[in-house]
């Protein structure tokens, strides 16, 4: 699967236009898209523009809690969202972090989840997977996307992040030597979490947030208040 970027008003984003043919609505946004807040103009102009209801945005914790979303349910806190009713976008806010969509296509069911170092160790990806399939998912048919994050290629990390990795069960190819400096790829950490559950249809947009022409908004390029969207939904 391709991703592609597309424009919709004033919303310009990366999508992969096969998944969006199966139902599963999506986007990973860049900075030239307007925030979001839930009761503002830009909120009402997003679900125009998609065709949506309503929208579930969390304040993220860096943690591994995730939530369903079905018949009205909201979520005020976590780092992952499965939704099952349809028309209702969940959405992850990013700066460098990984945002990753999980789609079941056949089935009225979609997750995402913000994956920081910190969410990655706690294994947010794979406790998405596997609380999809307890709802009914069949692991092989399941497909994910890795949206923009800063890529190994910038990711620097110290000792304690690399002793945290080291010791928790991730193999070398997640980090990258270059002299004195270790980096992190914090993709790959994920895909290995994966394909050791079964996940075989994993797909890499390849964009890194932190050197991809200031296209995204990145924290470790001192943009400390900048957010993108990223958001999927199941067509009604």
């Amino acid at each position: 699967m391709k991703f592609e970027i597309a424009q919709k008003g004033d919303w310009s984003y990366y999508s992969v236009p096969g998944l969006e043919a199966a139902g599963i609505v999506h986007g990973f946004f860049t900075r030239a898209s307007p925030s979001l807040e839930p009761y503002g103009k830009d909120g009402r102009a997003f679900l125009d523009a998609f065709g949506l209801r309503r929208f579930v945005v969390m304040n993220q914790e860096h943690g591994d809690a995730i939530h369903v979303i079905r018949d009205g349910e909201k979520a005020v806190s976590g780092d992952g969202i499965i939704i099952i009713e349809k028309n209702v976008a969940g959405i992850i806010k990013t700066a460098d972090c990984l945002p990753v969509i999980i789609a079941a296509p056949g089935l009225p069911m979609a997750g995402i989840v913000h994956a920081g170092w910190r969410g990655t160790v706690r294994r947010i990806s794979l406790k998405a997977v596997q609380k999809m399939v307890e709802l009914g998912a069949k692991i092989e048919d399941l497909v994910v996307l890795m949206g923009p994050s800063i890529s190994s290629c910038c990711y620097e990390v110290k000792e304690d992040v690399y002793s945290i990795f080291d010791n928790g069960g991730f193999s070398d190819r997640v980090f990258r030597k270059a002299g004195d400096a270790t980096y992190l790829d914090i993709r790959e950490a994920n895909r290995e979490l994966l394909l050791r559950e079964g996940v075989k249809k994993i797909y890499d947009s390849n964009l890194c947030t932190y050197c991809s022409d200031r296209l995204f908004a990145s924290y470790r390029r001192g943009e400390r208040g900048s957010r993108q969207i990223n958001f999927v939904s199941l067509k009604g």
